[in-house]
């Protein structure tokens, strides 16, 4: 989709993805190594009592769905960055998360027409329907632009 395509509450669904262990373990192990994410034992002596998915690979899931379900490589330029990125609750082993984007706005540049920005609000929820991301954010889009 061109910028100028979308409009302010449509939604797209971002489809499911499930976390297991081994995934939380791997990625922890390489790029967040708290206890909580890598060792059961001492993660269970935590306020989260067990091992929870870093924040980081929680959002690269929802990044990773993004690409999957939403992202048109021939029309999206990238991002000016997020206004809000919230971690609301851990993500644990086993979990499946599904995920929703809402389009808040569409800006179409008067000195770029043939970009505009996109800015929408993701969630990504577990099977018990608890909200585990939150994110505000924009893209920058192609326009269906004629000169």
């Amino acid at each position: 989709m061109y910028a100028n395509e979308f409009y302010v509450g449509q939604k797209f669904n971002l489809g499911e993805k499930s976390v297991s262990l081994d995934d939380i373990k791997e990625f922890a192990q390489k790029y967040d190594p708290f206890p909580f994410h890598t060792n059961e034992e001492l993660a269970s002596k935590t306020i989260f009592k067990g091992i929870i998915s870093s924040g980081w690979q929680t959002a690269l899931v929802w990044l990773g769905m993004m690409h999957d379900s939403f992202l048109n490589y021939d029309t999206v330029l990238g991002s000016p960055g997020h206004d809000s990125l919230i971690w609301k609750n851990p993500v644990r082993p086993g979990d499946t998360l599904s995920g929703e984007i809402e389009i808040l706005g569409v800006k179409l540049s008067k000195s770029r027409p043939e970009i505009g920005f996109v800015k929408y609000r993701a969630v990504l929820i577990n099977q018990n329907d608890e909200e585990v991301f939150f994110t505000e954010s924009s893209l920058i889009i192609k326009t269906k632009y004629n000169k």
